[in-house]
């Protein structure tokens, strides 16, 4: 899955813009698929014909107001011809040349009545001649006849109303209330009477229901919505209380993960883009699964889905995007360069970040996925109607929410970092401004962060903005997994364990069979073109001077309308009606449309596309985005060329991978000060023009500091003035007011805060007592690590004497200081490096391998090399492994000698045995215990737990494993007191008989044969002479010295070497050197048998200083490095076979260069050279010479002195002493 994703994760970085837009356009795709899906819907379609009704309104001096039936009915049946109130009914009846069924055959759309008078005059002719044409209706007496004020004693004509426009006829026929026969009834009559034979024909239509497809876009929302929210109340009514509660209890969860969203956004520095962010791409999400669903024809329910959509918010739950941001703004390098502030490159591109992140967080986020769509599948494989289509659909939203959190989320992260990148610049920039323009007798200080009290508020109730992020940023957290994932994974599938047992009931489509209650009646619509023509036209026509002021009063003066719904009546244009208009009209189909009338038609269409309510917010929104986010972008450029001090300090921003650096920026630094000199103020130029900051990189100021460094010792005599004219002008150091005000108030977390000072600044805020010198690391930030060493460095070196730290020769630069911190060192100045030689290479077990060794003694590495070579020539070393067992011995203290007796009798029990291993073993999975050893001195119990660690050296595990087993045994013991977890029976780093008698760590035996030829040849002594001598040095003279272990020549010089090159503990190397070297001649005399002993050597290739790169580098080498993948403890254990065979090839040549007398040349050879003596150190030490009263040994006065050494007959053999090779 990893090899699918990781190409659009890889675009989707690197591309953000490009993904952005990607995405949106296709989740716009994907609301209109469905937008249509939903318009043709028969959930949203009418149960019942749609019905309308008659609407009221009542004229009220100059103006139409509606009113309710009730008022009408009131009204009619308290008319008579002296009413004050007239009440009409108002009859539309509308001649169109379009059809309203969807069966019939449409009209061309090319006549329309402006163009064909002959067509218009038709159906005019018709129209007025309806009051004489109806049969049986009384259309004189029953029609509104106004009063006209010019002829009072004259009847007026009925009142009708006409309004044309392109392709319909409006006619409004006004009637009193009092008809006895139905005016629709009589109209439809006389349409079907009506002989037409002219040039048109009539034929009244039943307008169908509309559809939602057929309205606009508010009208269809309204309509969608409401049919929704009725239809899921007639299902709550209905509901069971326990199922009302379920949906509730979701809808409560819902809204809770909406606001957690906003809370753990704001702890990670975000208010609103990044929880806006992570809600769009879970919209996305949704959006682009719908259309799946369909395909695969999974039916969706509306009122399922409403129910369901708790459980789908739940289910996606944002916990996984949050903790991909968590990461991102987390990284070590997402506002510093990759070097530090002391290198000069440029921030690592945004991408890279992301990918790297998204790759730390890949498994456990993967990993849910995966359970909780498996769990999901399982439910959508379910026999539950209902539960197995909502547990389909939120499989794939979980899958295309997956999906978007790779591409669409982490192309939004990119956009965030380069912001955020472009924030910490201006700040940085306006700071520099703030601080130049400041006069160096007036310091005013930064304005204080603003502590209102609704901020205060703010951060109490939301929490502080931020705190989720580390102080230092990249820092590695050990928190146990968030148990939110877990428990999600939990509720879902105790959700589906209920609905599949049928406990719980929302969700199954049997309770929405019910018949639809959505109310199908709607009143006639007003608001019309042709209605508001009647109403206007009766308005200019009736004169009533009263005024209604109740509207429940029918005593009240005005006219009363009932507006009936419309009559639609098509009209069909005969033959030769529709050809004169075909003669006055050009066709478009089969003939090209020019580009105005294409124009047209586009800008048509988008007005129809904006026209959507959701999609023109839509489009507005992300305009207004864009812009935004344009002009943000800019803005950060324009000060990133402005303010060059600011692009250096961050080393820029980058887009897509490009640099942005600028190689012509002046670089400025402060005058170096002799390491003797006192520390004197920086001088200003007097009266310089204003100007803004100029910048410093570190790599230009370490050159610098080098250069004026070799032209003082050079030159000594030169003034230091001419050296300070040579520059432009020193760097500007705040003063310390200003340094604690931004210190103390300016950007969190700290280390932002102290990114704004320099170096000099920083060491006078240490100075000061604000930061301390071990805590330098914690508050500059783990991306400043050589930062703090540099500071730490000059801090110590101005507090000494001699003040020479701070620029000698003791390295710092270009070492990864972050694999020191917290695991080798503390209070660092800089790393002491030591020359690395191969020996060798070696034949072990059949294997060559390099011998890495560390060291400063000469001749060293040389004589192993000789020691492998003759080693070779045999075949090379055969090695074994006798134990592999590291040791810790606590001190146990009882009451009495008795209960100490009894807590060692039940220790060598095998119940106690078993209980001890059981608990020792639980704290990890490679510690495995071996065997205890007991010993009693009066009342206190020694216990030398026996473990193996496997490629650790496993001092810390094996003490985690002995804690928990003194834990265990002071619940059968309660009177047991653990003195120390180390009671000196390990032992460890100290001399002792029990490691080389029971071993500790790895206990190693090696051997080999070296033919008597190569011993003459390449030794250049014999092996009897060999033999001889191993027995009387390393055997003989070890016993005479009370040696424990060390029966051989100098096990320690080689081991020491190896363990320094591969990042052992040195200080073990008391107890490791452990050594019992011994030769005895073989093959009748003629060849040397060589065997090396050593019970114990403790080393790993996990943890320690193992973890520093140049040792990883070495092991690596030799193929030891970490853990073994198959085999926990192989690489140590072949590390320890390596050293006890690199051991005997240092004591082979060591033996055989003291049996051939060659030891004393060979250094003076290559270990005293004349030229690399040293000098004395400026201040000199203090302390007189040795042999005088104040020095020497014990303070011997000369005149004491001891009498010459003659020479001894034993070395009157040996050859003289020269410089010269032999």
């Amino acid at each position: 899955m990893r090899a699918v994703l990781k190409p659009f994760v890889i675009h989707a970085a690197y591309s953000p813009i490009e993904t952005i837009v990607f995405f949106s356009i296709v989740g716009t795709l994907a609301y209109f698929h469905i937008l249509s899906a939903i318009k043709h819907s028969a959930f949203f379609a009418p149960s019942y014909p749609s019905i309308l009704r008659p609407a009221h309104a009542l004229l009220r001096g100059d103006e139409w107001v509606s009113v309710r039936e009730t008022f009408w009915h009131h009204a009619k049946a308290k008319y008579s011809p002296d009413a004050s109130i007239l009440p009409l009914e108002l009859f539309p009846v509308e001649y169109s040349l379009d059809t309203v069924l969807s069966n019939a055959e449409a009209t061309p759309d090319w006549p329309n009545f402006f163009t064909n008078a002959e067509l218009t005059d038709s159906v005019l002719n018709f129209t007025k001649g309806i009051p004489t044409s109806i049969s049986g209706f009384a259309y004189d007496k029953a029609c509104f006849r106004p009063i006209s004020g010019a002829a009072l004693d004259l009847e007026a004509p009925c009142f009708t109303d006409e309004l044309i426009i392109s392709r319909i006829i409006y006619q409004t026929l006004a009637l009193a209330p009092d008809v006895k026969e139905d005016f629709t009834t009589a109209f439809n009559r006389l349409i079907k009477s009506t002989n037409f034979s002219g040039n048109v024909a009539l034929e009244v239509e039943a307008k169908q229901a509309e559809s939602i497809g057929d309205m606009k876009s508010s009208k269809w929302v309204a309509y969608a919505a409401t049919a929704l929210v009725v239809r899921f109340w007639d299902l709550a009514k209905k509901a069971d209380s326990l199922d009302i509660l379920l949906i509730l209890a979701g809808y409560v969860l819902m809204h809770t993960t909406f606001l957690l969203l906003f809370y753990r956004s704001r702890r990670l520095g975000s208010n609103f883009w990044l929880p806006s962010a992570i809600f769009t791409s879970s919209v996305f999400a949704l959006l682009l699964s719908l259309p799946i669903a369909m395909w695969f024809h999974i039916p969706m329910d509306p009122v399922a889905l409403t129910e369901a959509l708790p459980f789908l918010v739940c289910t996606v739950g944002f916990d996984k995007p949050l903790r991909l941001a968590r990461v991102v703004f987390s990284h070590p390098h997402l506002q510093s360069p990759v070097g530090g502030s002391s290198s000069n490159g440029q921030l690592k591109p945004a991408g890279e970040i992301v990918l790297e992140s998204l790759s730390s967080v890949y498994t456990p986020i993967f990993r849910d996925y995966v359970l909780e769509i498996a769990v999901l599948v399982i439910g959508a494989y379910s026999k539950v109607h209902g539960l197995r289509e909502v547990c389909a659909l939120a499989a794939l939203v979980l899958g295309m929410d997956c999906l978007l959190l790779c591409t669409f989320l982490s192309s939004i992260l990119c956009i965030m970092i380069e912001v955020r990148r472009i924030q910490s610049i201006r700040a940085i920039s306006k700071s520099r401004v703030a601080s130049v323009a400041t006069s160096p007798t007036s310091s005013p200080k930064l304005r204080p962060v603003n502590s209102s009290l609704g901020r205060k508020i703010s951060s109490l109730v939301l929490g502080e903005k931020g705190s989720s992020l580390p102080a230092t940023r990249g820092k590695k957290q050990d928190k146990p997994e968030n148990p939110v994932a877990r428990l999600k994974l939990l509720l879902i599938t105790t959700f589906l364990a209920l609905h599949i047992l049928n406990f719980i009931t929302p969700l199954t489509p049997q309770r929405h069979l019910s018949p639809q209650s959505v109310n199908s009646f709607r009143k006639a619509d007003i608001s019309t073109p042709a209605i508001q023509h009647v109403l206007g036209s009766l308005a200019a026509t009736e004169h009533i001077d009263a005024e209604v002021t109740d509207g429940s009063d029918a005593t009240d003066h005005g006219l009363l309308v009932k507006v009936n719904p419309p009559i639609h009546v098509r009209v069909i244009p005969l033959n030769s009606t529709i050809g004169a208009s075909a003669n006055s009209y050009t066709p478009v189909s089969g003939t090209s449309r020019s580009t105005s009338e294409i124009v047209e038609s586009f800008m048509s269409s988008w007005s129809r596309l904006v026209g959507d309510p959701v999609l023109s917010k839509w489009i507005v929104m992300v305009l207004a985005v864009s812009i935004s986010l344009n002009g943000y972008l800019l803005k950060g450029i324009a000060a990133g060329l402005g303010g060059k001090g600011s692009m250096a300090k961050l080393g820029g921003v980058r887009f897509g991978g490009e640099a942005t650096a600028d190689a012509a920026a002046p670089v400025v630094v402060q005058q170096p000060v002799s390491p003797v000199a006192p520390i004197m103020p920086p001088i200003l130029a007097p009266a310089p023009p204003p100007r803004r900051p100029t910048t410093f990189t570190l790599d230009e100021v370490d050159r610098r500091l080098q250069a004026r460094r070799l032209t003082v010792s050079s030159s000594p005599g030169a003034s230091s003035s001419n050296s300070s004219d040579s520059e432009d002008h020193e760097e500007v150091v705040r003063s310390l007011e200003e340094c604690i005000e931004i210190f103390e108030n300016g950007p969190r977390p700290v280390s932002v805060a102290l990114s704004l000072l320099n170096d000099e600044e920083v060491i006078l805020l240490a100075r000061n007592g604000k930061i301390a010198a071990y805590a330098l690391e914690k508050v500059l930030g783990n991306t400043e690590y050589e930062r703090a060493v540099r500071i730490r460095r000059a801090l110590i070196s101005r507090a000494s004497s001699t003040q020479t730290l701070e620029y000698s020769d003791v390295p710092l630069r270009h070492y990864d200081y972050s694999r020191v911190m917290g695991a080798c060192c503390e209070n660092v100045v800089g790393y002491i490096p030591l020359p690395l030689g191969i020996a060798g290479p070696l034949k072990i077990d059949g294997h060559l391998f390099p011998i890495p060794m560390a060291t400063a003694e000469g001749t060293l590495v040389a004589s192993t090399s000789r020691g492998c070579k003759a080693l070779n020539a045999g075949g090379g070393v055969t090695t074994v492994l006798t134990q592999d067992a590291m040791t810790r011995g606590p001190a146990i203290d009882f009451p009495s000698i008795v209960q100490a007796a009894k807590c060692r009798a039940w220790i060598d029990s095998e119940e106690g045995y078993s209980i001890i291993k059981e608990a020792f073993e639980s704290t990890s999975r490679f510690a495995k215990l071996r065997s205890l050893k007991c010993a009693m001195a009066g009342r206190t119990l020694f216990v030398r737990f026996a473990t193996a660690t496997g490629d650790a050296m496993g001092m810390n595990m094996i003490s985690k494993g002995t804690e928990k087993a003194l834990e265990v045994m002071q619940k059968h013991f309660p009177d047991m007191i653990t003195l120390a977890l180390s009671g000196n029976y390990c032992t460890d780093k100290k001399p002792a008989a029990i490691n080389w008698i029971e071993g500790r760590g790895k206990s190693v035996v090696a051997e080999a044969v070296i033919p008597g030829k190569v011993v003459k040849s390449v030794l250049k002594t014999t092996v009897e002479a060999l033999c001889n001598l191993n027995t009387k040095k390393n055997l003989i003279g070890s016993a005479m010295a009370g040696s424990i272990g060390g029966f051989n020549a100098h096990a320690a010089n080689i081991l020491t070497a190896v363990f320094l090159a591969t990042g052992q503990d040195p200080a073990q190397n008391v107890e490791s050197s452990n050594c019992m070297t011994l030769m005895e001649p073989t093959n009748n005399g003629e060849d040397l048998l060589m065997t090396v002993s050593m019970p114990s050597i403790e080393v790993g290739t996990v943890g320690g200083g193992t973890v520093l790169a140049p040792q990883q580098a070495i092991l690596e080498m030799l193929g030891f490095k970490g853990a073994h993948p198959t085999h926990p403890g192989q690489n140590a254990q072949s590390l320890a076979r390596l050293i006890a065979s690199a051991v005997m090839a240092g004591e082979l040549s060591l033996m055989s260069a003291l049996a051939a007398g060659h030891l004393v040349r060979a250094h003076l050879v290559h270990n005293r050279s004349q030229l690399n003596t040293p000098v004395t150190s400026t201040p000199v030490t203090p302390g007189g010479p040795l042999g005088t009263e104040t020095g020497g040994i014990l303070g011997v006065k000369k005149e004491l002195g001891m009498s010459a050494l003659t020479p001894s007959a034993s070395n009157g053999s040996l050859p003289p002493y020269s410089l010269e090779k032999p």
